[in-house]
């Protein structure tokens, strides 16, 4: 095989891995993404270090709805496209890193109120619009803490709280999100592979 043979099979084999991490790359940030569980708050729907595939393409179609668990950027409110497009190539420059390296931190939880609603939190249980919420998935006693209730929810603001009442760090604490923090929807759980499946 001559030089020149060489240095096009090379140059092809460059051209395939670059368009394969160009295509993963994308995927990964703009249509789904993979976070990985570091905290107790979700237990026992999420265990710590269970791995999730989120939707992003599912609230682009529609809005997040109560009882979802969603992932979204804390402290990060990216207000316009540009700042999205920020994200994006930090994202893309974070794939191989370790998660506790990563430059933007994400949190997990599950929406309890969504615009319009009426949050309250008392006798260790959460009410939505005068009604009790039923939360099957409940571990621990609903407490009130430095959020000041019943709030009345904004336009695109949502009221999250973590399964694992008593631990986890949520809306009672940290307040609202926001909805341009939140980036998708978790959807699956694929590693370990003894819990593979899709979340309710």
């Amino acid at each position: 095989m001559s030089g020149k043979a060489i240095l096009k099979e090379i140059w092809e084999w460059i051209v395939i891995f670059g368009a394969a991490f160009i295509l993963v790359a994308l995927l990964n940030t703009a249509v789904f993404s993979t976070t990985q569980v570091r905290q107790t708050s979700m237990q026992d729907t999420l265990m710590e270090g269970q791995h999730l595939l989120v939707g992003k393409i599912s609230y682009v179609f529609g809005e997040p709805s109560r009882g979802d668990i969603i992932v979204f950027l804390e402290n990060r409110y990216p207000e316009n496209y540009f700042d999205k497009v920020r994200i994006f190539i930090t994202d893309v420059g974070d794939i191989f890193k370790p998660a506790e390296r990563k430059t933007h931190v994400r949190m997990v939880k599950r929406i309890v109120g969504i615009p319009g609603d009426e949050v309250d939190i008392h006798d260790g249980k959460v009410f939505v619009n005068g009604r009790e919420l039923e939360e099957e998935y409940v571990k621990g006693v609903t407490f009130q803490r430095e959020q000041p209730l019943p709030i009345k929810l904004k336009e695109s603001e949502y009221f999250v709280l973590g399964d694992n009442r008593e631990v986890s760090k949520d809306s009672r604490t940290f307040g609202t999100v926001k909805r341009s923090q939140i980036e998708g929807k978790a959807v699956f759980r694929f590693w370990p592979l003894s819990v593979f499946g899709s979340l309710k």
